[in-house]
Protein backbone atom coordinates (compact mmCIF):
# COMPACT_ATOMS: atom_id res chain seq x y z
CA UNK A 1 0.00 0.00 0.00
CA UNK A 2 2.13 2.82 -1.20
CA UNK A 3 1.80 6.05 0.97
CA UNK A 4 3.09 8.49 -1.44
CA UNK A 5 0.17 11.34 -1.88
CA UNK A 6 1.13 14.71 -1.07
CA UNK A 7 -0.94 16.44 1.55
CA UNK A 8 -2.79 18.83 -0.73
CA UNK A 9 -3.43 15.61 -3.19
CA UNK A 10 -5.53 13.64 -0.72
CA UNK A 11 -8.50 15.80 0.40
CA UNK A 12 -10.71 18.21 -1.78
CA UNK A 13 -10.69 20.31 1.53
CA UNK A 14 -7.11 20.72 1.82
CA UNK A 15 -6.59 21.43 -1.60
CA UNK A 16 -9.02 24.13 -0.97
CA UNK A 17 -7.12 24.86 2.11
CA UNK A 18 -3.88 25.68 0.33
CA UNK A 19 -4.67 27.76 -2.12
CA UNK A 20 -3.90 30.35 -0.06
CA UNK A 21 -1.76 31.55 2.10
CA UNK A 22 -4.50 32.64 4.61
CA UNK A 23 -1.77 34.55 6.84
CA UNK A 24 0.18 36.29 4.66
CA UNK A 25 -0.45 39.58 3.52
CA UNK A 26 -1.56 40.50 -0.67
CA UNK A 27 0.81 42.72 -1.72
CA UNK A 28 -1.08 46.22 -2.48
CA UNK A 29 -0.99 46.98 -6.64
CA UNK A 30 -1.38 50.88 -7.32
CA UNK A 31 -4.41 52.14 -8.39
CA UNK A 32 -3.85 55.37 -10.81
CA UNK A 33 -7.08 57.72 -11.35
CA UNK A 34 -9.44 56.83 -8.72
CA UNK A 35 -11.24 58.76 -6.16
CA UNK A 36 -10.92 57.07 -2.96
CA UNK A 37 -12.08 59.48 -0.09
CA UNK A 38 -13.62 62.67 0.10
CA UNK A 39 -13.59 65.55 2.72
CA UNK A 40 -17.23 67.42 3.64
CA UNK A 41 -16.81 70.55 4.88
CA UNK A 42 -18.93 70.66 8.30
CA UNK A 43 -18.24 74.46 10.39
CA UNK A 44 -15.58 75.03 7.53
CA UNK A 45 -16.73 77.10 3.99
CA UNK A 46 -15.67 74.12 2.06
CA UNK A 47 -18.48 72.04 0.16
CA UNK A 48 -16.42 68.70 -0.91
CA UNK A 49 -12.80 67.54 -1.62
CA UNK A 50 -11.98 64.53 -3.90
CA UNK A 51 -9.15 62.60 -2.78
CA UNK A 52 -7.26 61.27 -5.38
CA UNK A 53 -4.09 60.92 -4.64
CA UNK A 54 -1.49 59.04 -2.41
CA UNK A 55 -1.45 61.97 0.47
CA UNK A 56 -3.54 64.85 1.03
CA UNK A 57 -2.32 67.74 2.90
CA UNK A 58 -4.42 70.89 4.67
CA UNK A 59 -2.45 73.79 6.58
CA UNK A 60 -1.78 77.94 6.25
CA UNK A 61 1.29 76.86 3.91
CA UNK A 62 1.22 77.48 0.53
CA UNK A 63 2.11 74.27 -0.28
CA UNK A 64 -0.73 72.28 0.84
CA UNK A 65 -3.58 70.52 -1.53
CA UNK A 66 -5.95 72.18 0.63
CA UNK A 67 -4.76 75.94 1.71
CA UNK A 68 -6.78 77.29 4.91
CA UNK A 69 -7.36 81.10 4.52
CA UNK A 70 -10.05 83.30 6.27
CA UNK A 71 -12.12 82.34 3.66
CA UNK A 72 -12.46 79.57 5.25
CA UNK A 73 -12.47 79.53 8.56
CA UNK A 74 -13.04 82.44 11.26
CA UNK A 75 -9.34 83.96 12.75
CA UNK A 76 -9.64 82.71 15.75
CA UNK A 77 -9.10 79.13 14.67
CA UNK A 78 -7.21 80.01 11.87
CA UNK A 79 -4.39 81.95 14.12
CA UNK A 80 -3.97 78.22 15.79
CA UNK A 81 -3.92 76.06 12.26
CA UNK A 82 0.27 75.36 11.08
CA UNK A 83 1.24 75.65 7.84
CA UNK A 84 0.91 71.44 7.40
CA UNK A 85 -1.85 70.65 9.84
CA UNK A 86 -2.62 67.22 9.03
CA UNK A 87 -1.89 65.00 6.60
CA UNK A 88 -3.99 61.92 4.92
CA UNK A 89 -2.88 58.83 3.05
CA UNK A 90 -3.89 55.66 1.77
CA UNK A 91 -0.88 53.64 -0.09
CA UNK A 92 -1.74 53.13 -3.68
CA UNK A 93 -4.78 54.53 -3.59
CA UNK A 94 -6.05 50.91 -3.39
CA UNK A 95 -9.39 50.65 -1.82
CA UNK A 96 -8.01 48.03 0.20
CA UNK A 97 -5.56 49.82 2.08
CA UNK A 98 -6.70 51.45 5.19
CA UNK A 99 -6.60 55.19 5.54
CA UNK A 100 -4.29 57.31 7.73
CA UNK A 101 -4.70 60.56 8.95
CA UNK A 102 -1.61 62.22 10.82
CA UNK A 103 -1.80 65.27 13.00
CA UNK A 104 1.24 67.56 11.96
CA UNK A 105 0.06 70.27 14.16
CA UNK A 106 0.87 72.17 17.48
CA UNK A 107 -2.23 72.54 18.76
CA UNK A 108 -4.10 69.31 17.78
CA UNK A 109 -6.20 67.68 15.07
CA UNK A 110 -9.31 65.75 15.81
CA UNK A 111 -11.22 62.50 14.89
CA UNK A 112 -14.68 61.99 16.81
CA UNK A 113 -13.43 64.68 19.54
CA UNK A 114 -10.21 62.66 20.22
CA UNK A 115 -6.88 63.62 19.77
CA UNK A 116 -4.47 62.39 17.65
CA UNK A 117 -1.32 63.66 19.29
CA UNK A 118 1.66 65.87 17.16
CA UNK A 119 3.47 62.95 15.16
CA UNK A 120 1.29 60.61 15.59
CA UNK A 121 -1.59 59.01 13.52
CA UNK A 122 -5.12 57.01 13.49
CA UNK A 123 -6.92 55.40 11.19
CA UNK A 124 -9.92 57.36 9.80
CA UNK A 125 -13.13 55.37 8.71
CA UNK A 126 -16.07 56.56 6.63
CA UNK A 127 -18.14 59.03 8.81
CA UNK A 128 -15.35 60.05 11.10
CA UNK A 129 -15.17 63.71 11.73
CA UNK A 130 -12.09 65.88 11.96
CA UNK A 131 -11.49 68.51 14.05
CA UNK A 132 -9.35 71.27 14.18
CA UNK A 133 -6.99 73.22 17.18
CA UNK A 134 -10.03 72.18 19.67
CA UNK A 135 -12.15 68.68 19.63
CA UNK A 136 -15.08 71.04 19.72
CA UNK A 137 -14.46 72.92 16.01
CA UNK A 138 -15.55 70.11 13.53
CA UNK A 139 -14.10 71.05 10.44
CA UNK A 140 -14.60 68.01 8.14
CA UNK A 141 -16.81 64.80 7.55
CA UNK A 142 -14.16 62.11 6.07
CA UNK A 143 -15.83 59.49 3.51
CA UNK A 144 -14.65 56.27 2.64
CA UNK A 145 -14.92 55.16 -1.07
CA UNK A 146 -14.40 51.93 -0.65
CA UNK A 147 -16.15 48.63 0.04
CA UNK A 148 -17.81 48.55 3.35
CA UNK A 149 -15.60 45.16 4.76
CA UNK A 150 -16.95 45.76 7.99
CA UNK A 151 -20.80 45.21 7.24
CA UNK A 152 -22.63 43.32 9.43
CA UNK A 153 -19.27 42.69 12.01
CA UNK A 154 -20.19 43.59 15.70
CA UNK A 155 -19.58 47.00 17.13
CA UNK A 156 -16.83 45.55 19.67
CA UNK A 157 -15.09 45.17 16.32
CA UNK A 158 -15.55 48.26 14.24
CA UNK A 159 -15.48 50.59 16.69
CA UNK A 160 -11.84 49.95 17.48
CA UNK A 161 -10.33 47.91 13.90
CA UNK A 162 -10.80 49.02 10.64
CA UNK A 163 -11.53 45.85 8.21
CA UNK A 164 -9.42 45.05 5.40
CA UNK A 165 -9.19 42.50 2.82
CA UNK A 166 -9.74 38.50 3.52
CA UNK A 167 -6.50 37.04 3.86
CA UNK A 168 -8.52 33.53 3.05
CA UNK A 169 -10.99 31.27 4.45
CA UNK A 170 -11.53 27.87 5.90
CA UNK A 171 -13.87 25.07 6.25
CA UNK A 172 -14.64 27.49 9.77
CA UNK A 173 -14.69 30.51 9.07
CA UNK A 174 -12.23 32.70 7.68
CA UNK A 175 -9.52 35.30 8.16
CA UNK A 176 -9.68 39.25 7.62
CA UNK A 177 -6.59 41.48 7.79
CA UNK A 178 -7.50 44.48 10.73
CA UNK A 179 -5.49 47.49 11.90
CA UNK A 180 -6.01 48.84 15.16
CA UNK A 181 -8.07 52.25 14.67
CA UNK A 182 -5.34 53.78 17.32
CA UNK A 183 -1.83 52.17 17.34
CA UNK A 184 -2.29 51.54 13.28
CA UNK A 185 -1.00 48.11 14.34
CA UNK A 186 -1.90 45.29 12.00
CA UNK A 187 -3.68 41.99 13.13
CA UNK A 188 -5.49 38.67 11.33
CA UNK A 189 -8.91 38.64 12.79
CA UNK A 190 -9.72 34.88 12.36
CA UNK A 191 -14.15 34.98 12.55
CA UNK A 192 -15.74 31.29 13.14
CA UNK A 193 -19.43 30.52 12.53
CA UNK A 194 -20.08 28.79 15.52
CA UNK A 195 -23.05 26.70 13.53
CA UNK A 196 -20.36 25.56 11.55
CA UNK A 197 -18.76 23.74 14.92
CA UNK A 198 -21.42 21.97 16.16
CA UNK A 199 -21.57 17.80 15.16
CA UNK A 200 -24.92 16.00 14.05
CA UNK A 201 -24.22 14.40 17.20
CA UNK A 202 -24.56 16.06 19.62
CA UNK A 203 -26.74 19.09 20.77
CA UNK A 204 -26.18 22.70 19.35
CA UNK A 205 -25.78 24.68 22.74
CA UNK A 206 -23.70 27.30 23.53
CA UNK A 207 -21.59 27.33 27.05
CA UNK A 208 -22.19 29.66 29.35
CA UNK A 209 -21.73 33.11 28.81
CA UNK A 210 -19.13 33.87 32.17
CA UNK A 211 -17.37 30.95 31.31
CA UNK A 212 -17.18 31.12 28.16
CA UNK A 213 -14.90 34.64 28.42
CA UNK A 214 -13.28 33.22 31.64
CA UNK A 215 -11.30 31.22 29.06
CA UNK A 216 -11.04 34.22 26.74
CA UNK A 217 -9.04 35.66 29.69
CA UNK A 218 -6.70 32.70 30.30
CA UNK A 219 -6.19 32.39 26.31
CA UNK A 220 -5.56 36.53 26.18
CA UNK A 221 -2.89 36.02 29.29
CA UNK A 222 -0.67 33.52 27.65
CA UNK A 223 3.00 34.25 27.13
CA UNK A 224 5.27 32.03 25.18
CA UNK A 225 6.98 32.89 21.77
CA UNK A 226 6.25 29.92 19.85
CA UNK A 227 2.19 30.74 21.02
CA UNK A 228 0.55 32.79 19.22
CA UNK A 229 -0.76 36.37 21.08
CA UNK A 230 -4.78 36.76 21.17
CA UNK A 231 -4.72 40.51 21.19
CA UNK A 232 -8.59 40.66 21.41
CA UNK A 233 -11.45 38.04 21.45
CA UNK A 234 -15.16 39.10 20.66
CA UNK A 235 -17.78 36.31 21.79
CA UNK A 236 -21.25 36.62 20.23
CA UNK A 237 -24.02 33.91 20.24
CA UNK A 238 -23.59 33.47 16.17
CA UNK A 239 -19.29 33.78 15.89
CA UNK A 240 -16.21 34.13 17.78
CA UNK A 241 -13.87 37.07 16.48
CA UNK A 242 -10.27 36.61 17.58
CA UNK A 243 -7.80 39.14 16.68
CA UNK A 244 -4.44 37.84 16.53
CA UNK A 245 -0.51 38.74 16.10
CA UNK A 246 -0.31 38.92 12.13
CA UNK A 247 2.31 35.97 10.82
CA UNK A 248 3.44 37.10 7.46
CA UNK A 249 5.28 34.16 7.11
CA UNK A 250 2.04 32.10 6.37
CA UNK A 251 1.39 28.67 7.96
CA UNK A 252 3.15 25.27 7.95
CA UNK A 253 1.06 23.31 5.34
CA UNK A 254 1.68 26.19 3.01
CA UNK A 255 5.16 26.30 3.46
CA UNK A 256 5.18 22.25 3.06
CA UNK A 257 3.30 22.15 0.37
CA UNK A 258 5.30 25.03 -1.71
CA UNK A 259 8.97 22.71 -0.85
CA UNK A 260 6.88 19.24 -1.41
CA UNK A 261 8.42 18.41 2.16
CA UNK A 262 10.99 20.04 4.19
CA UNK A 263 14.38 18.95 5.19
CA UNK A 264 14.83 16.94 8.28
CA UNK A 265 17.29 19.82 9.79
CA UNK A 266 13.98 22.71 9.12
CA UNK A 267 11.52 19.87 10.32
CA UNK A 268 13.53 19.08 13.43
CA UNK A 269 13.76 23.37 14.24
CA UNK A 270 9.53 23.66 13.40
CA UNK A 271 9.15 20.14 15.90
CA UNK A 272 11.40 21.67 18.63
CA UNK A 273 9.21 24.80 19.10
CA UNK A 274 5.87 23.06 18.23
CA UNK A 275 7.25 20.95 21.24
CA UNK A 276 7.84 23.76 23.23
CA UNK A 277 4.67 25.68 22.73
CA UNK A 278 2.69 22.40 23.70
CA UNK A 279 4.19 21.90 26.81
CA UNK A 280 3.62 25.64 27.84
CA UNK A 281 -0.34 25.16 27.39
CA UNK A 282 0.14 21.31 28.85
CA UNK A 283 2.14 23.13 32.31
CA UNK A 284 -1.13 25.54 31.75
CA UNK A 285 -3.51 22.40 31.70
CA UNK A 286 -4.64 23.74 28.23
CA UNK A 287 -5.22 20.79 25.67
CA UNK A 288 -4.47 22.03 21.94
CA UNK A 289 -7.35 19.07 20.26
CA UNK A 290 -6.62 20.55 17.17
CA UNK A 291 -2.71 20.74 16.41
CA UNK A 292 -2.23 20.49 12.04
CA UNK A 293 0.17 22.36 10.08
CA UNK A 294 -2.97 24.42 8.98
CA UNK A 295 -2.78 25.82 12.57
CA UNK A 296 1.28 26.39 12.69
CA UNK A 297 2.39 30.25 11.73
CA UNK A 298 5.24 31.14 10.67
CA UNK A 299 6.61 34.65 11.31
CA UNK A 300 8.65 35.12 8.36
CA UNK A 301 9.37 33.76 4.91
CA UNK A 302 12.83 32.60 5.46
CA UNK A 303 13.74 29.31 5.91
CA UNK A 304 14.54 29.67 9.78
CA UNK A 305 11.63 31.36 11.04
CA UNK A 306 10.33 31.80 14.79
CA UNK A 307 7.07 28.99 14.59
CA UNK A 308 3.46 30.01 16.46
CA UNK A 309 1.03 27.56 17.35
CA UNK A 310 -2.47 29.28 16.65
CA UNK A 311 -6.19 28.11 17.47
CA UNK A 312 -5.78 26.11 20.86
CA UNK A 313 -8.99 25.44 23.01
CA UNK A 314 -11.46 26.86 20.81
CA UNK A 315 -14.08 24.29 20.97
CA UNK A 316 -14.35 25.63 24.71
CA UNK A 317 -16.19 28.72 23.25
CA UNK A 318 -18.30 26.37 21.27
CA UNK A 319 -20.40 23.67 23.15
CA UNK A 320 -19.14 21.37 26.31
CA UNK A 321 -19.50 18.45 23.93
CA UNK A 322 -17.24 19.86 20.74
CA UNK A 323 -14.22 18.14 20.67
CA UNK A 324 -12.13 19.54 17.57
CA UNK A 325 -12.85 21.57 15.24
CA UNK A 326 -11.20 19.17 12.45
CA UNK A 327 -14.28 18.05 12.68
CA UNK A 328 -15.42 20.76 10.31
CA UNK A 329 -12.78 19.38 7.39
CA UNK A 330 -11.00 15.96 7.53
CA UNK A 331 -9.62 14.50 10.74
CA UNK A 332 -6.24 13.09 9.51
CA UNK A 333 -4.47 14.35 12.68
CA UNK A 334 -7.32 13.03 15.30
CA UNK A 335 -6.19 10.65 18.11
CA UNK A 336 -7.95 7.53 17.66
CA UNK A 337 -9.59 7.31 21.01
CA UNK A 338 -11.43 10.77 19.79
CA UNK A 339 -12.78 8.44 16.75
CA UNK A 340 -13.73 5.81 19.30
CA UNK A 341 -15.50 7.64 21.03
CA UNK A 342 -17.39 9.47 18.47
CA UNK A 343 -15.85 12.58 19.40
CA UNK A 344 -17.93 11.96 23.12
CA UNK A 345 -15.61 10.79 25.20
CA UNK A 346 -12.65 12.58 27.42
CA UNK A 347 -9.60 12.89 26.56
CA UNK A 348 -5.92 13.55 28.34
CA UNK A 349 -3.20 15.51 26.91
CA UNK A 350 -1.68 12.24 24.70
CA UNK A 351 -4.02 13.93 21.95
CA UNK A 352 -1.87 16.06 21.13
CA UNK A 353 1.03 14.13 21.62
CA UNK A 354 -0.40 12.00 18.54
CA UNK A 355 -0.91 15.09 16.22
CA UNK A 356 2.49 16.34 16.83
CA UNK A 357 3.35 12.83 15.58
CA UNK A 358 1.44 13.41 12.78
CA UNK A 359 3.00 16.55 11.78
CA UNK A 360 6.00 15.49 12.22
CA UNK A 361 5.45 12.62 9.73
CA UNK A 362 3.78 15.37 6.88
CA UNK A 363 6.90 17.41 7.83
CA UNK A 364 9.64 15.26 6.62
CA UNK A 365 7.79 13.43 4.16
CA UNK A 366 5.07 15.83 2.38
CA UNK A 367 2.55 12.71 3.06
CA UNK A 368 0.05 11.92 5.26
CA UNK A 369 0.47 8.99 7.15
CA UNK A 370 -3.39 8.24 7.10
CA UNK A 371 -5.42 8.94 4.01
CA UNK A 372 -8.73 7.93 2.49
CA UNK A 373 -6.78 7.40 -0.51
CA UNK A 374 -4.61 4.52 0.78
CA UNK A 375 -6.86 1.67 0.15
CA UNK A 376 -9.51 1.99 3.55
CA UNK A 377 -10.87 4.89 5.14
CA UNK A 378 -8.25 6.98 6.92
CA UNK A 379 -10.67 6.59 10.41
CA UNK A 380 -9.97 2.61 10.23
CA UNK A 381 -6.06 3.54 9.50
CA UNK A 382 -6.31 5.66 12.51
CA UNK A 383 -8.27 3.61 15.12
CA UNK A 384 -5.82 0.68 14.32
CA UNK A 385 -2.92 3.10 14.21
CA UNK A 386 -1.71 1.10 10.36
CA UNK A 387 0.98 3.55 9.03
CA UNK A 388 3.73 2.90 6.85
CA UNK A 389 7.38 4.94 5.55
CA UNK A 390 6.78 3.91 2.34
CA UNK A 391 7.45 7.31 0.75
CA UNK A 392 11.17 7.57 -0.96
CA UNK A 393 12.09 10.71 1.21
CA UNK A 394 12.12 8.47 4.06
CA UNK A 395 15.27 7.16 2.87
CA UNK A 396 16.94 10.58 3.57
CA UNK A 397 15.09 10.81 6.91
CA UNK A 398 17.20 9.30 10.30
CA UNK A 399 16.14 6.31 12.27
CA UNK A 400 15.67 8.26 15.58
CA UNK A 401 12.97 10.29 13.67
CA UNK A 402 11.28 7.79 12.23
CA UNK A 403 11.78 6.05 16.21
CA UNK A 404 10.21 9.03 17.55
CA UNK A 405 7.44 9.01 15.19
CA UNK A 406 6.42 5.58 15.98
CA UNK A 407 6.21 6.00 19.61
CA UNK A 408 4.32 9.52 19.57
CA UNK A 409 1.54 7.10 16.44
CA UNK A 410 0.66 4.17 19.33
CA UNK A 411 -2.69 3.73 19.62
CA UNK A 412 -3.07 3.16 23.48
CA UNK A 413 -2.46 7.08 24.54
CA UNK A 414 -1.52 5.31 28.37
CA UNK A 415 1.57 4.00 26.41
CA UNK A 416 2.02 7.53 24.33
CA UNK A 417 4.81 9.63 25.69
CA UNK A 418 4.20 12.66 27.25
CA UNK A 419 5.46 16.21 25.82
CA UNK A 420 8.40 16.27 28.52
CA UNK A 421 9.27 12.84 27.54
CA UNK A 422 8.78 13.85 23.63
CA UNK A 423 11.46 16.92 24.64
CA UNK A 424 14.07 14.62 25.75
CA UNK A 425 14.10 12.81 22.82
CA UNK A 426 17.80 12.05 21.62
CA UNK A 427 16.69 13.14 18.10
CA UNK A 428 16.12 16.83 19.51
CA UNK A 429 19.22 16.86 21.03
CA UNK A 430 21.23 18.28 18.20
CA UNK A 431 23.07 21.29 19.53
CA UNK A 432 23.27 23.05 16.24
CA UNK A 433 19.11 23.08 16.20
CA UNK A 434 18.92 24.03 20.19
CA UNK A 435 21.30 26.84 19.68
CA UNK A 436 19.02 28.26 16.26
CA UNK A 437 15.81 27.63 17.94
CA UNK A 438 17.14 29.29 21.35
CA UNK A 439 17.99 32.36 19.34
CA UNK A 440 14.47 32.57 17.47
CA UNK A 441 12.50 32.16 20.72
CA UNK A 442 14.59 33.98 22.97
CA UNK A 443 15.02 32.09 25.55
CA UNK A 444 17.72 30.89 27.91
CA UNK A 445 19.31 27.48 26.01
CA UNK A 446 17.82 24.57 28.32
CA UNK A 447 20.24 21.65 29.88
CA UNK A 448 20.43 18.71 27.86
CA UNK A 449 21.76 15.31 28.99
CA UNK A 450 23.44 12.94 27.30
CA UNK A 451 22.33 9.82 28.29
CA UNK A 452 19.84 7.92 25.83
CA UNK A 453 15.58 8.42 26.64
CA UNK A 454 13.53 5.70 26.39
CA UNK A 455 12.13 7.06 23.49
CA UNK A 456 14.84 5.02 21.80
CA UNK A 457 14.89 1.63 21.01
CA UNK A 458 16.68 -0.18 23.66
CA UNK A 459 19.76 -1.79 22.91
CA UNK A 460 19.71 -6.16 23.24
CA UNK A 461 22.25 -7.28 26.03
CA UNK A 462 24.57 -9.64 24.52
CA UNK A 463 24.80 -12.77 26.46
CA UNK A 464 27.58 -13.65 28.39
Amino acid sequence: MARDREPQSQTQGATQSQSSNIWSQVESQPIENIVWGRLYGKNIKVKSLDLSNESFTAGRGDNNDLILTLNDLPEKILCRISKVHFVIRRANCDLSNPVYIEDLSRNGTFVNSERIGTNSRRILQNDDIISLSHPTYKAFVFKDLSPNEAMGLPKEITSNYYVSRKLGSGACGLVRLVYDRRSCQEYAMKIVKKNMLATSTSPNHLTDPNRVMNEAKIMKNLDHPCVINMHDIVDKPDSVYMVLEFMKGGDLLNRIVENKRLSEKISKLFFYQMCHAVKYLHDKGITHRDLKPDNVLLETSDEETLLKVSDFGLSKFVQKDSVMRTLCGTPLYVAPEVLLTGGRGAYTKKVDIWSLGVVLFTCLSGTLPFSDDYGSPASEQIKKGHFRFNHPSWKQVSQRATSLIKNMLIVDPQRRPTIDDVLQSSWLKDQEMLRTANKLMKIEPMETEDEENFLEPPMKRSKR
